[in-house]
């Protein structure tokens, strides 16, 4: 169902065999889960582009947005958080559907590029809960002191979250607190 709703924010008529979405939302809110329910989509998150001590947004706007936006692949290396090693050199072909998800994604910078922008909504307390569950209880600590604070900052900061077209719950169906309608031309949905 969620696949349909953002089939039908692509516009037929721009002459482009690319859509460039965006995926922003609280660290663990289901971003990436909802980046891989759409069919044949290649999926950048902003993980990828991690310093050591910083996320270079920079470079997802000068190594992927920009080429892609002019018709040119995109090439770029990229950074595992597992193994805190490179996984070396991505290569994306300006076509078809290019997703990039992540706390920042939908960051001033970079929210010019999307041809759709989307909000992964997620209570506060599921989110640290996901996060724990993945990256383990010793860095539960690091969630609740450093990323979550950083996150809201960011959130005040930017809005994120105004200038989407659609807004998706990152709960299951049967927990979600909202339906799925168009709204005043933002979608409410879940995963």
């Amino acid at each position: 169902m969620l696949v349909n709703a953002i089939g039908s924010c692509i516009p037929t008529d721009s002459g482009s065999s690319l859509l460039l979405v965006g995926i922003g939302g609280h660290g663990a809110a289901g971003k990436t889960t909802l980046a891989r329910t759409v069919p044949g989509a290649v999926v950048v998150s902003t993980d990828e582009f991690w310093t050591g001590s910083g996320f270079a947004l920079d470079r997802v706007k000068t190594d992927v947005l920009d080429p892609l936006r002019k018709g040119v692949a995109a090439k770029f290396e990229s950074w595992n958080w597992a193994t805190k090693t490179s996984n070396g050199l991505r290569h994306i072909d300006p076509v078809g559907v290019v997703i990039v998800e992540g706390v920042c994604a939908l960051h001033e910078m970079l929210r010019g590029a999307y041809d759709l922008k989307v909000w992964v909504e997620t209570p506060r307390e599921v989110c640290l809960m996901r996060a724990v569950e993945r990256d383990g209880e010793s860095e539960r600590e690091q969630w609740v002191n450093t990323w979550m604070p950083n996150e809201d900052a960011y959130i005040e900061r930017d809005r994120p979250r105004e200038c989407v077209d659609l807004v998706v719950s990152g709960l299951p169906a049967p927990q979600a607190a909202v339906g799925f309608s168009f709204d005043s031309g933002v979608a409410l949905g879940n995963l």
